[in-house]
């Protein structure tokens, strides 16, 4: 199924999210592979709104995809700092941001993997033209289709 994802922007009063958090989510989202941009980039207000509209996106489709159960969960999770912030996310989230995340999900956040890499997927070439732009009301627009692995094995941060 393909869904139409607008990213939620935010007004600077509703950025949650301080420079280094949003620089963990990024390297949450994105992966080693955009390691060397993402610490070099500038985290300006439209780069947390950015990252925080990500995070919720990643959060919202996980539950609206019916979180029932993981079959498979990492035990060498390598990215415990960000499974922190975006649990601390979900304790100061407002829940009109949210269409199928409740406040008692967000009490104990969790993310597919794989929902994880397609939002990556759909959303790195916005990524490179965020660096240097000032807008925080830019619009982000991508038909994400969220297909759960065919073998089962549902990898989940959280």
């Amino acid at each position: 199924m393909i869904n139409s994802v607008y990213l939620r922007s935010f007004t600077k009063q509703e950025l949650i999210l301080n420079d280094n958090e949003t620089r963990i989510v990024l390297l949450f989202i994105f992966g080693s592979s955009e390691k060397q941009f993402i610490e070099s980039m500038v985290i300006s207000d439209a780069a947390r709104g950015f990252a925080q509209g990500l995070l919720i996106e990643a959060i919202d489709s996980s539950y609206a995809i019916g979180f029932v159960e993981a079959i498979f969960r990492s035990t060498a999770n390598p990215t415990q700092s960000a499974v922190r912030v975006f649990k601390s996310f979900g304790k100061k989230a407002i829940k009109h941001w949210f269409k199928h995340a409740q406040m008692q999900d967000l009490r104990d956040v969790q993310i597919y993997d794989f929902v994880r890499t397609e939002v990556a997927r759909n959303f790195k070439t916005s990524l490179r033209l965020i660096n240097g732009i000032a807008l925080l009301d830019m619009k982000y627009h991508k038909l994400v289709s969220y297909n759960k692995p065919s073998n089962g094995n549902l990898l989940v941060w959280g």
